[in-house]
């Protein structure tokens, strides 16, 4: 039954048995099958042992009655009118019990199936969980359609014989170890087994000589093992340089696949003049040759449309080679001519708007425009600039 319904019929059963005026163990095994039916919204239950009430009077602070007191008291709940009791006949056999009919003569009662649970059409159940809280027990979440459930293999498959293989041919001095000791050293060659390492080789760690006095035989064991055999044996590590070469197959091949889409929607929204813009501008903004125009015109179109999101990729490549168009005084200088230190040479580093000048006087060369070179460098050097240009 619903839950509603259960507060309705426990508040009748109540009310009736406060006018009987029940004392003692009736009253106490009456709240009792009320806590374990009406708790649970159920209006019989056939599976009912008489320890279970026993333990349910016993937790509401009442006496651990025996349990013929208990069944006597169930008897005289019948003859009241408050329950229906058949008691249990045979060993390992339950009781059934009951609310009376008259207290649940206009309750609904949900449909079961075969298995006794409730079916899922009768049942209102409640809305979602709003709480911001983590949820443990929440369904695992659905993984993005295409993605590998493989994981990086971490251990193989132990044979039970190979670990007692290795107990039986182990030297003298670990093979007298105490029965709890054996179980843990056990334990340290199943888990070395697992990572991957043969047995000959665990049984030629554990057979090295031996120090002059041996007083923990156990710690010996343990540290020769965790020491010598760390990382991967030749059984996984195969197993895992596989994998792993899978994995930048698969990671290479959907670069390249990101890549080719990226070059097809920016060679469908471009035509051949833009496109050698985009890839000069590019050159001017890198400061270096393009050797590779596909990728190169993919890399674009990516930042496009990471400094100009909300835009179609169209007006975002206008309006990112809007910006970065190299102007007529950010032309390279020619190979092995004399290169003026006030001429413009590309966007200052600084401010990453306004065209700079290469300054002889930081280490490396670097461009900045006058603004910026006014406001952040030493006073001495904005001196010395000043003097060379009016000389």
């Amino acid at each position: 039954m619903r839950f509603a319904d259960a507060s309705r019929v426990r508040q009748r059963v109540e009310s009736h048995a406060e006018s009987l005026s029940l004392q003692g163990a009736p009253q106490h095994v009456l709240g009792a099958v009320l806590r374990l039916l009406c708790g649970w919204s159920r209006i019989a239950d056939d599976t009912v042992r008489l320890s279970q009430i026993v333990e349910e009077v016993v937790s509401a602070g009442g006496r651990r009655y025996d349990l013929k007191t208990v069944g006597r008291a169930l008897s005289r709940l019948v003859e009241a009118g408050l329950i229906t009791y058949m008691p249990a006949c045979g060993r390992g056999a339950r009781a059934s019990i009951a609310i009376d009919g008259q207290f649940t003569a206009d309750i609904e009662v949900l449909k079961r199936g075969s298995d006794g649970r409730v079916v899922a059409e009768s049942v209102t159940f409640s809305g979602p969980d709003t709480s911001y809280r983590p949820n443990n027990y929440l369904p695992t979440l659905l993984r993005r359609p295409g993605s590998d459930d493989r994981q990086r293999p971490t251990e193989v498959d132990v044979h039970p014989a190979e670990v007692k293989l290795i107990l039986d041919r182990l030297p003298a001095v670990f093979a007298e170890l105490p029965t709890r000791l054996r179980w843990k050293l056990g334990r340290e060659i199943r888990t070395r087994l697992a990572a991957g390492f043969e047995p000959e080789q665990i049984l030629a760690v554990l057979a090295a000589p031996l120090p002059a006095e041996v007083q923990r035989p156990w710690r010996l064991a343990l540290w020769r093992l965790r020491t010598n055999m760390p990382g991967s044996g030749p059984r996984l590590a195969p197993l895992q340089r596989q994998w792993d070469q899978q994995e930048i197959s698969t990671a290479r091949t959907a670069a390249c696949d990101a890549t080719d889409r990226w070059y097809g929607e920016v060679t469908g929204t471009t035509t051949a003049p833009m496109r050698a813009r985009l890839l000069a501008a590019l050159k001017a903004r890198l400061r270096t040759d393009v050797s590779d125009e596909r990728h190169a015109l993919a890399h674009v179109g990516r930042m496009a449309s990471r400094e100009f999101p909300g835009t179609d990729l169209a007006g975002s490549l206008r309006r990112w080679l809007d910006r970065w168009t190299p102007t007529a005084t950010e032309a390279e200088p020619e190979v092995g001519g004399h290169h003026d230190g006030a001429q413009h040479d590309s966007t200052c580093v600084s401010c990453l708007e306004n065209p700079g000048v290469v300054r002889d006087e930081l280490p490396l060369k670097s461009v900045v425009c006058e603004h910026c070179w006014a406001a952040l460098a030493a006073p001495e050097l904005v001196l010395g600039s000043n003097d060379g240009e009016e000389q």
